[in-house]
């Protein structure tokens, strides 16, 4: 591999010359280092957490190690100072011969490496603090990120059979992880804290950034097959700057506090897509929460439960012309209009905002079949103030650590993790005895059916590190082949009250969720939906064959949902049920590049079913023929907002068919809003 230059800064690979990966199935000591985790402190690399000396470049070497030992870089509670951009690079390697997706030539493909940071949850998070001396920070036109995860462009530079190096490519940066770190960037006017836009499986969530007379707390999130989550930012001039490279993001539970110019903001050209907020509170110092006047065009921004409070007389989004913005169930005191355009708020004390669209030319409004231009406000004075604490718990809740006093390493029941030994035994052991079991890096060969019990959570280190299922090794076992994949079913209790948890895991065998409360996070699998099937699912990208949701009645929320190259039509349906929310959904049709690729299905389809939302629902969607990209069928108290394709063509946008009615919207035409009452 190459050695790169960022920011002045040399970033040396292998230094792993006195630390070893334990070995598979090796008894656990109880050392981070067994467990999964590099620690930044340790040797070599002596990151001081006193913040008495600068550890900019310990901290380089030990997240490039991590990342190619795939390892998760762990920050113990203390202040760690640095002076340049901490690079954290999803790298490139050469291929023995080139190939080409997106109509776009490669010679050069992207490492399978996650790259994962995490802070301890021992006492206080740890911190990241920009120096008072650090270089580069200075100059608000030009800002300079903290904290950068990236992901090297694969794509051949224009008369090179090799990328542009330093160019990054936001839409291939997968699994990448930063939890449980706070950042410092006060006092340097042009200082961004992190810059992370991660794609599928990309997360970043418990962080607090302190950035009063910084330019920014972020530059982009994660959104689509993952997500934003419990971030605060405090001060700075924006709290959020969004390009159009961010994908599909998606903010939940977050907070912006302080803000002088505005909490969020549009800039290089706007947004190719929406943002969406969802249980977040504003509180911006100046008259604006949202920007979207100084770029030349976005798709907009949707809020729903949320809070904003504002300085009496601003505006939630200050835009130049009318604009693609949805508010749903959230509460604003202070503004006059949630716009310069329309949705003017009745003064004093704290309004509700039970609905507002507005739509930009060409999109309109499909209101219970009938198509329409007008702003729609529903609004009146809230009785009380937002309890912000309830409005954030209603959207996500903290994660279990391996770190809590109450969590079983696997290991010491038995576990070996080695991918090769039978470990159900030891899964059911502790399952039985323990309700929190952590699973620390490994693949954990499991097989038949392991039975949750009702708060049983069960959790690993991340996707990438912590397997559950194994593969079979040394030739025909069973009827199948060296290698095949074990198959093994993760059930969970029949129960509406049932509150399991699977959260950073990886499954190779399937799950039956059929609890009415609990959640999965970021933990990919095969998910089969049933019974009292209800909760929170997180950053899902759906596995296997469609995605199905069939007479379910418990409520059902996704957040950052994906749902895409599915050979069945439709890709996903959700039929004959009730109570289902969707926090972006984004969805991919038609885009196999090759003629019988199979995969031009109508991404969703909603039939027989009531109260039903789908918040921004996005995607690449092409060469579906005669097929919408939506369908409802003969459904009620259906909601669905800001529903684009980024490929119009001759096929439609929605179809929905009530009765005998049929009403066709043209993909030509965005939907701003769907409603069918």
């Amino acid at each position: 591999m190459r050695q790169m230059t960022c920011h002045g800064l040399s970033l040396a690979l292998g230094a792993f010359a006195l630390i070893a990966t334990p070995a598979p199935g090796a008894e656990p000591s109880g050392g981070l280092l067994n467990l999964g985790l590099l620690d930044v402190t340790g040797e070599p690399y002596a990151a001081d957490p006193t913040g008495s000396t600068d550890s900019t470049k310990a901290i380089q070497r030990a997240v490039n190690d991590a990342r190619d030992k795939r390892l998760v870089c762990f920050f113990p509670e203390g202040t760690y100072l640095i002076s340049d951009t901490i690079s954290c690079e999803q790298q490139v390697k050469k291929l023995d011969r080139p190939r080409q997706t997106d109509g776009k030539t490669q010679h050069y493909w992207d490492v399978p490496q996650n790259i994962v940071m995490f802070g301890s949850t021992k006492g206080k998070r740890p911190i990241l603090k920009l120096s008072k001396d650090a270089e580069g920070f200075s100059d608000p036109a030009r800002p300079k990120i903290a904290v950068w995860i990236w992901a090297q462009t694969r794509d051949d530079a224009p008369g090179k059979q090799e990328p542009e190096w330093g160019k990054e490519q936001p839409n291939i940066s997968f699994g990448h992880f930063f939890k449980g770190i706070d950042i410092d960037v006060r006092g340097h006017p042009g200082a961004i804290g992190i810059r992370h836009s991660g794609s599928q499986g990309s997360a970043l969530l418990d962080c607090t950034i302190l950035a009063d007379g910084a330019y920014a707390g972020m530059n982009n999130c994660c959104g689509q097959g993952g997500g934003t989550y419990n971030i605060e930012v405090i001060g700075g001039r924006h709290g959020i700057v969004i390009e159009p490279s961010s994908r599909f993001p998606l903010l939940a539970s977050c907070a912006f506090k302080g803000q002088t110019e505005s909490a969020i903001r549009y800039a290089k050209g706007g947004s190719q897509v929406p943002t969406l907020l969802v249980g977040c509170s504003i509180e911006p110092a100046g008259p604006v929460a949202i920007d979207l006047a100084g770029e030349r065009s976005y798709a907009g921004i949707s809020m729903v439960d949320c809070a904003v409070a504002m300085r009496a007389g601003g505006v939630v989004a200050k835009t130049s012309r009318k604009e693609n913005i949805y508010l749903e169930s959230t509460m604003v005191r202070g503004a006059s209009a949630i716009c310069p355009q329309g949705g003017r708020l009745p003064g004093g004390g704290w309004a509700l905002v039970e609905r507002y669209s507005s739509c930009a030319d060409p999109a309109v409004d499909l209101l219970n079949g009938v198509e329409s231009t007008d702003e729609i406000l529903v609004c009146k004075p809230a009785p009380a103030a937002p309890d912000r604490d309830a409005m954030r718990s209603r959207h996500y809740r903290a994660l279990p650590s391996f770190e809590d006093k109450d969590a079983v390493d696997i290991r010491t029941l038995g576990a070996r993790g080695d991918g090769t030994t039978d470990d159900t035994k030891a899964f059911e052991v502790a399952i039985r005895a323990h309700d929190k079991i952590f699973v620390p890096k490994g693949t954990y060969h499991l097989s038949g059916t392991l039975a949750l019990g009702p708060k049983t959570q069960l959790f690993g280190l991340s996707p990438g590190h912590s397997v559950l299922g194994g593969r079979e090794t040394g030739g025909e076992k069973r009827g199948r082949r060296a290698g095949d994949e074990v198959p093994f079913v993760l059930a969970t209790a029949d129960d509406a009250r049932a509150a399991p948890c699977l959260s950073m895991l990886r499954m190779q065998g399937r799950v039956d969720w059929r609890s009415g409360q609990g959640s999965i996070f970021l933990a990919p699998a095969p998910v089969a939906f049933s019974g009292h099937a209800g909760g929170r699912i997180y950053g899902m990208m759906a596995r296997g064959g469609p995605l199905v949701l069939k007479g379910l009645r418990e409520p059902l929320s996704f957040y950052a949902l994906n749902v895409e190259r599915k050979g069945t039509n439709p890709q996903s349906e959700i039929a004959d049920c009730a109570h289902v929310r969707v926090y972006y959904f984004k969805v991919e049709a038609g885009t196999i590049n090759r003629p019988d690729g199979g995969d031009g299905n109508t991404p969703c389809r909603i039939s027989g079913s009531t109260d039903v939302r789908v918040y921004c629902n996005y995607g690449v969607v092409r060469k579906l023929g005669n097929r919408p990209m939506l369908e409802v069928v003969d459904s009620r108290d259906v909601v669905v907002s800001m529903l684009k394709t980024l490929n119009p063509g001759a096929y439609p946008h929605i179809v929905d068919s009530s009765g005998s009615t049929r009403v066709v919207l043209p993909s030509s035409k965005p939907c701003a809003l769907f409603v069918r009452e």
